[in-house]
């Protein structure tokens, strides 16, 4: 339903989750690296494909870099199947597509928007997704009526899921991608914002769950992890 960029890889949102890919950041940074360097090789009618696009060094095309990339898929379990999508934050810029030969392939004026929100995932429960400063962030909002312990995210194709120090570790081939501390508070009337103890749980080896201690259950409740990709650093 929409694609996010991020440092060495994209995300994907989908109606009942989302899907993180990952290219392995030292082959990526290496490509980048020999491109940008050596001035890329101009197409002629003699080209083979892999050959375009490859750096030429010393009148010789160079090695090709082989990029290897993982990508694993997050799965809200028993989640509604016709929660509402509300696209939030409309960029003033749009986007154009023209790729290809196909001109009825190609997208005009494509929306630009900073956060998605799906309503209602679970009973009463929406979720946010938004990027800040190159990280994917998701709030998970309980709102009153909800029940937090409905949450469930199936993660499919990650190699190992863990927990060390309140974080989530995703491993996968090319790295690992880190879920922060889910940082969770509510709003008191009078005291303001209120943090309110967190942590994930793994069950059945590939879902994660929330566990929420004292809350008001009469009040909003927000969950808001932020992952962490690998490192890179390159245009």
């Amino acid at each position: 339903k929409f694609k996010g960029e991020i440092p060495a890889g994209a995300f994907f949102l989908q109606q009942k989750g989302f899907t993180v890919l990952q290219h392995n950041p030292k082959e990526l940074r290496m490509i980048i690296r020999s491109v940008h360097e050596h001035g890329g090789k101009k197409a002629t009618s003699n080209d083979k494909l892999g050959d375009i696009q490859r750096p030429v060094i010393n009148n010789e095309i160079a090695p090709a870099i082989t990029l290897h990339s993982h990508a694993y898929r997050v799965q809200f379990a028993g989640a509604n199947e016709n929660s509402q999508i509300v696209p939030d934050r409309v960029q003033s810029a749009n986007n154009n597509y023209f790729i290809g030969n196909d001109s009825s392939k190609w997208a005009r004026d494509v929306k630009i928007f900073q956060a998605v929100i799906y309503k209602n995932v679970y009973p009463n429960i929406d979720v946010r997704y938004y990027s800040e400063y190159g990280r994917l962030k998701y709030d998970i909002i309980v709102n009153p009526g909800g029940d937090v312990s409905k949450v469930a995210m199936k993660y499919e194709g990650a190699d190992k899921l863990s927990i060390k120090n309140k974080e989530l570790l995703i491993a996968t081939s090319v790295g690992t991608v880190k879920e922060l501390y889910p940082y969770t508070f509510q709003f008191d009337p009078s005291k303001g914002k209120k943090e309110i103890e967190c942590r994930y749980e793994i069950t059945g080896g590939n879902t994660v769950k929330f566990k929420v201690k004292n809350y008001d259950r009469n009040a909003s409740l927000i969950i808001d992890p932020t992952l962490i990709f690998s490192t890179f650093t390159g245009s």
